[in-house]
């Protein structure tokens, strides 16, 4: 079972200035070896067990990042950061969150108390770590402005981690929680582009209509699914004319299962491509996607394309706006996309109706002339050439 299956532990993923994502195999706090960039290569899978057996063995020298041996200084911020990665609330995280902060925790470690000091956080009381650090903590990644809100965003919840009171009720560690005298960034934009039919259809003139590329991108457009859930999605999730599925999203803390009709032109598409296995996204190994790899692996489809800002968030973002202009109601959007309000008398209603409201939803879908390209369920279908001699694997 290959990272495109799950996501492989020991991997640490860094953004280079040139937002290239660069893989790291990390053993036990320390970086052990750069690994190849494509994680759905062979050479990777080679690499990153080489290096596994490697460190399990004992083969190569494993030891805590400089200035984090042995037991944490009583009182300090290390302290408080290793009992909160003891916590109940640390451990009910999913395993991908959890390596995230654990990642975001090591790096304030790490930083150093001012530029050239040897002095690191790591070691710096926890009475000592008022606004005026965490501030700094903070700026560190002021030129990643969401990097910085979620050293922020982890900093308040290691500031609420307690412990045993005398009286056996738990007590926060530190009384008061200053990481929420902080303010974050939180820097306005219109977040992800939503992509119009015309980048569309110049995504699919380009790989092919029968091409794995717009395989992916047809499930996009006609479920409006996340990344999260196009990767697991596949034959099992069938149930005659409907997609039924729970998705990844919150799976654990507030599952929803979504009941979403498959849209005619979906299912002729699908139809072109027999299932290999218990997915209808492979990778060109003839294994199941991860979460990453496959929205990578769209995001390169689109830039082959030339539409570099497209992503396939994009497309779920594209497809909402495009139900709302086609008037379809806030009910049947909710119905579709599985989003809540927060309103308990809505939470009965969306129980009873989600399935009809997502039906009502995906009859109008309808992406205008750029739907000419894919095939109509009444009508002979004629395919369009690729433009590009480079098939998409």
């Amino acid at each position: 079972m290959s990272m495109a299956t799950v996501d492989l532990p020991y991997i640490e993923r860094n953004m280079s200035r040139h937002k290239r994502v660069r893989l790291y195999f990390r053993f036990d706090g320390r970086r052990l070896g750069r690994l190849p960039d494509d994680p759905d290569s062979e050479q990777f899978f080679r690499e990153y067990w080489r290096l596994r057996r490697m460190a399990e063995a004992g083969a190569v020298p494993v030891a805590p990042a400089a200035g984090l041996a042995g037991a944490p200084l009583p009182g300090s911020f290390r302290f408080l950061c290793v009992a909160y990665l003891s916590s109940d609330p640390f451990r009910r995280l999913d395993a991908t969150t959890q390596a995230k902060r654990r990642a975001i925790i090591d790096s304030m470690l790490l930083d150093p108390v001012r530029p050239g000091d040897a002095r690191i956080f790591a070691d710096m009381p926890m009475q000592a770590l008022d606004v005026a650090n965490i501030e700094v903590l903070r700026d560190r990644k002021k030129d990643t402005p969401f990097a910085a809100d979620e050293r922020l965003k982890v900093l308040r919840q290691v500031f609420e981690t307690t412990r045993p009171g005398r009286d056996g009720k738990p007590e926060k560690i530190v009384r008061e929680n200053r990481a929420l005298l902080v303010k974050p960034f939180r820097i306005r934009s219109e977040g992800h582009h939503t992509i119009r039919p015309e980048e569309l259809a110049q995504y699919i003139r380009h790989h092919g209509v029968r091409s794995k590329a717009v395989l992916a991108l047809a499930v996009l457009m006609f479920t409006g699914l996340r990344v999260s859930d196009a990767s697991l999605l596949g034959p099992q999730h069938r149930r005659g004319d409907e997609f039924r599925l729970r998705i990844f999203k919150n799976r654990n803390r507030a599952p929803v299962t979504l009941t979403i009709p498959v849209h005619p032109v979906l299912d002729m598409v699908i139809g072109w491509h027999k299932p290999r296995g218990m997915n209808y996204l492979m990778t060109g190994f003839g294994r199941p996607y991860s979460i990453k790899g496959l929205g990578n692996r769209i995001s390169e489809w689109f830039g082959q394309a030339g539409l570099d800002h497209c992503t396939a968030h994009t497309v779920r973002k594209g497809l909402a706006t495009l139900l709302s202009e086609n008037e379809a109601t806030d009910s049947m959007l909710d119905g579709l996309f599985g989003w809540k309000d927060g309103k308990t008398s809505k939470i009965y209603t969306r129980q009873k109706q989600q399935a009809k409201l997502a039906r009502q939803a995906i009859l109008r879908i309808d992406w205008g002339e750029m739907g000419n390209l894919l095939p109509h369920p009444d009508e002979g279908v004629e395919i369009p050439a690729a433009t590009s001699d480079k098939k998409a694997i």
